[in-house]
């Protein structure tokens, strides 16, 4: 990809997080980034390619991060913090209402993204899951399979905004508790006991 426009997409990505995708048209997003609008043209055909483009973008990003995460752990716990720490901070910086822009203006890219989002997050839960049984940390009777599909219902619900709609409190904070049953559901004796010992030397936890 041309360099600039790779630029152009990820500094497009953060304005969009900040604002929303509805309230920013080609004008404003041109405006926001420094250019004239004939550059955005330039690189994309109408605000359709760029919200595109940038969730292609944001979904490289995220499944990056997530496999760094998955595959320099300490062990199945360990990357499980990690990766919830990532998300909480990502549903509390971003605009309330771009998942509701975006599945409402422009949902043929959203679909596309997510499924390819979900199919990937689903293999890394399942072999983090796995990975923890053979540690002992996580009970030897769970159901992967069952519980990477709840994780992966819970995070499409918490994108749509159905849990949070009619509430005070954020997808992070949902996002915080869900994780917090998730992980005590799943530890081993041997797992609790070293959750405990993670939570009491880290006050973010």
């Amino acid at each position: 990809m041309d360099k600039k426009k790779k630029e152009i997409i990820a500094a497009a990505l953060d304005v969009y997080l900040q604002y929303g995708v509805k309230s920013v048209t080609m004008d404003e997003m041109a405006r926001q980034l420094g250019v004239s609008k004939k550059t955005l043209y330039q690189y994309f055909t109408d605000k359709n390619d760029i919200v595109d483009s940038c969730l292609t973008y944001a979904l490289e990003c995220d499944l990056a991060d997530l496999k760094s995460v998955f595959n320099h752990g300490e062990n199945a716990i360990q990357e499980l913090m990690q990766v919830s720490k990532k998300v909480m901070k990502q549903l509390k910086d971003i605009h309330p209402s771009i998942f509701f822009d975006l599945s409402k203006y422009h949902p043929k890219s959203l679909t596309k993204i997510s499924s390819q989002k979900n199919s990937e997050i689903k293999d890394l839960l399942l072999n983090n899951l796995k990975k923890g049984v053979k540690e002992g940390l996580f009970r030897d009777n769970l159901n992967a399979e069952i519980l990477a599909n709840i994780h992966m219902a819970l995070m499409e619900h918490l994108m749509s905004n159905d849990l949070t709609e009619g509430h005070t409190y954020g997808p992070e904070v949902i996002y915080s508790e869900f994780f917090r049953y998730h992980i005590r559901g799943i530890a081993s004796t041997k797992g609790l006991a070293y959750l405990k010992e993670m939570i009491k030397n880290d006050e973010n936890l």
